[in-house]
């Protein structure tokens, strides 16, 4: 569950202070959504046979859908409520999940159609 940096902020001089801790742990959240869904999207990618091309873009509409489950998982809240930098719910973890992607997509895509 996504926690808001918010909760333990403090007022300076009318600047806010982020916890670090629950950045962190919103970034941990990101990373693990976004490595799980590469998973079950490459897996899908790998049994249905999909090849080049459309197996990216396959890659990209998990991505984007994963996004928008989390933005629509904060509710009405601001991004800033939760993240120093409003578009780390889209970029955050993109690289990993690619290769846990790749990895997963090919895997299946042997073990169904080669052997």
């Amino acid at each position: 569950m996504m926690q808001p940096p918010g909760a333990e902020v403090e007022e300076e001089k009318g600047a806010e202070l982020f916890a670090p801790d629950k950045i962190a742990h919103n970034g941990r959240t990101i990373y693990t959504c976004r490595v799980g869904s590469a998973i079950v999207a490459g897996c899908v990618a790998g049994i249905l046979g999909m090849e080049g091309l459309p197996g990216f873009f396959f890659f990209l509409l998990s991505c984007v859908a994963t996004s928008a489950m989390l933005c629509a998982r904060m509710g009405s809240v601001s991004m800033f409520d939760y993240f120093a930098k409003p578009y780390q719910v889209w970029t955050d973890g993109l690289t990993e999940g690619l290769m846990s992607y790749i990895l997963f997509w090919t895997l299946l895509f042997d073990l169904v159609y080669i052997f």
